[in-house]
């Protein structure tokens, strides 16, 4: 007697997507913090049975056009979840990019982009982006095309969702309120944007850094108000640049861009101070953690150079 059809295609689904156990061993590594955990498993295991992929978002602000290695450690692990069958959804924030993103910062941006600036800058932010994950599989989206379209009622009722209390709970807001530093309404509002984004596009999966947990929490929320599954956040740490200190940014000048002259990457690679190897070893590379050890264990240039 022939299985039903329905019974062939959950069959089917376990061949393309790896047993959770295995997948999980895979996606934890680089991870600091999954919220909540054990929903990705059950995500995963639904999605095995279904046949039908996670949908994996990453969000990017293109207020620069280089890629540097740090925004290469979630799109890293997006590409994991690409090859193990899931859906990669890059979201370009023209809209957000022009607001700035406050996250981990002790002041408001200055400098305020015009759209052809973060349209340039997001056309060439995609072309390196291609070179870590597949850009043909993935879904690519500008928020502009949501947030240009709701009028200035709609935002109010999407703000509507959200406390001041609430907005205040973030650690960035909260050090500039002690140090007496303002605060913009604006600046605000980007959270709430954030969030919405992952509505628009059923997230089940959001990708970032550890500073980013208030807008990944408030994208549950506004999901759930929205009779949708609630998103997973898995955080990675923030890599920190080659000064050994601060996160990796452009604006610090502590930065290794991913289209750099290989010679001039190489040269600050060996200037990398010897404290920082291993978190560069566990984020940047696949080499098994045993092998990463071992290569530590050597003198400190020959793990630099290999």
């Amino acid at each position: 007697m022939r299985p039903p059809v329905t019974t062939l295609i959950q069959q089917a689904a376990r061949v393309m997507f790896p047993p959770v156990a295995e997948q999980l061993a895979i996606l934890r590594r680089g991870i600091e913090k999954i919220v909540p955990e054990a929903e990705l498993a059950q995500k995963l295991e639904e999605s095995r049975k279904s046949g039908k992929p996670l949908r994996i978002k990453y969000g990017i602000d293109p207020t620069a056009a280089d890629v540097h290695l740090g925004h290469t450690v979630p799109l890293r692990k997006m590409r994991q979840f690409q090859d193990l069958g899931h859906q990669a959804v890059i979201i370009i924030g023209n809209y957000t990019a022009m607001v700035g993103d406050p996250s981990g910062r002790d002041e408001a941006r200055q400098k305020k982009l015009s759209e052809q600036d973060v349209e340039s800058n997001a056309q060439y932010y995609l072309s390196q982006v291609g070179k870590v994950i597949d850009l043909d599989k993935a879904e690519v989206h500008r928020n502009g095309d949501w947030f240009g379209r709701m009028s200035f009622a709609d935002i109010l009722q999407l703000c509507g969702r959200v406390t001041i209390a609430q907005l205040l709970t973030r650690d960035d807001f909260a050090k500039r309120m002690k140090a007496e530093t303002p605060i913009f309404l604006h600046e605000c509002l980007y959270p709430v944007m954030q969030a919405w984004d992952s509505v628009m596009i059923k997230a089940d999966v959001e990708l970032g850094g550890t500073e980013q947990l208030y807008s990944f929490m408030l994208a549950r929320d506004l999901q759930k108000d929205q009779n949708l599954p609630q998103q997973v956040a898995m955080m990675s740490p923030i890599l920190v640049g080659t000064d050994g200190t601060r996160r990796m940014g452009k604006s610090l000048g502590n930065y290794i861009g991913i289209s750099e002259d290989p010679y001039e990457m190489a040269k600050k690679f060996m200037q990398l101070p010897d404290a920082v190897m291993e978190m560069y070893f566990e984020l940047l590379t696949d080499l098994p953690l045993a092998d990463v050890q071992q290569i530590l264990a050597g003198h400190p240039k020959a793990a630099k150079q290999s």
